[in-house]
């Protein structure tokens, strides 16, 4: 059982849903609709007591529950005091647990799936050179649907960061191999073209259903997240120069500057600008040159 969130007029609507076997591949039912507004179901006690009102409608739905699973699923609706509470509660109630990991074939899943877990569990630059390996943690994609999968990936990636998400987006539609802002776009299009129109990754799904419900998401990361900003064509002249000559003076790649954070950039500068001080028979020019570059970039990429 896990709760489905379909994009709406007025945001996000939200459902139960399950995931079931009806071959060849797993679907996903509708248990209870639970609107724009899931909080309207909760009813608070004081700051940490609550009820989810649920356990009958979903009982009528044929699903049996009870308040732990459902505060477990309700936990991103909760106030701020009653989700503290809840994860107390739930780390007392924990006990030590045998990790167990299902068998499964690599080729269960969908290469997307995979590149995506992969990228958001390790923070891997370049998913596809790994993504036939199989690593433990994709049997959280086993028994699932594809609405399924899609919440779980999406749940995950509400949780990166401005940074986090320009580097992920960059991950897994390899756009790190792109010379161009035009060879980035085509790449990034081409791809997602590709994965709607794949059969194995929608599975139950339209092609319509998968491009509104799901992958336009990546569309808002590319143009909210991405690190080349649409600007007027000057001004993405004036990028690529400017990134290009600190590259140069710095010694580094202009990659290692669209990928690296701040702070990661931050101490190549401090290095360089160690070596080439005045002090110690560096170049005056120069080292108001490096420092004038990376005020620029600062301000321009962060």
């Amino acid at each position: 059982m896990y709760i489905s969130r379909k994009i709406c007029s007025a945001g996000y609507s939200y459902r139960i849903c399950e995931s079931f076997f009806e071959a060849p591949f797993y679907k996903s039912r509708i248990l209870f609709d639970l609107g724009i507004s899931p909080q309207k179901y909760i009813t608070y006690y004081s700051d940490v007591s609550f009820s989810i009102d649920l356990e009958d409608e979903l009982a009528r739905s044929g699903c049996i529950t009870d308040q732990f699973e459902l505060e477990e699923l309700f936990l991103r609706f909760l106030t701020p005091e009653a989700q503290r509470w809840v994860i107390f509660s739930q780390n007392r109630r924990a006990t030590r647990k045998t990790s167990t990991h299902q068998s499964f074939q690599i080729n269960e899943f969908h290469w997307f799936d995979r590149i995506r877990l992969i990228t958001l569990k390790l923070d891997h630059r370049e998913p596809q050179r790994v993504v036939n390996r199989k690593f433990p943690f994709f049997s959280k994609l086993l028994n699932k649907s594809r609405d399924e999968i899609e919440n779980l990936l999406w749940d995950m990636e509400d949780r990166l960061n401005f940074r986090e998400k320009s580097r992920y987006i960059n991950a897994i539609f390899g756009l790190q191999r792109a010379t161009s802002l035009e060879e980035r776009d085509n790449i990034f299009l081409k791809t997602l073209c590709e994965i709607a129109k794949d059969t194995t990754y929608y599975l139950d799904l339209s092609e319509t259903e998968v491009l509104k419900n799901y992958l336009s998401r990546y569309v808002w990361f590319y143009f909210d997240a991405i690190t080349w900003r649409r600007a007027p064509r000057i001004y993405q002249h004036m990028e690529v120069s400017l990134y290009q000559e600190l590259a140069f003076y710095l010694g580094v790649s202009v990659e290692v500057l669209i990928n690296s954070s701040k702070k990661e950039v931050l101490k190549i500068f401090r290095q360089k600008i160690f070596e080439i001080h005045p002090d110690r028979g560096g170049s005056h020019e120069e080292f108001v040159k490096v420092r004038k570059l990376m005020e620029d970039f600062i301000k321009l990429r962060f």
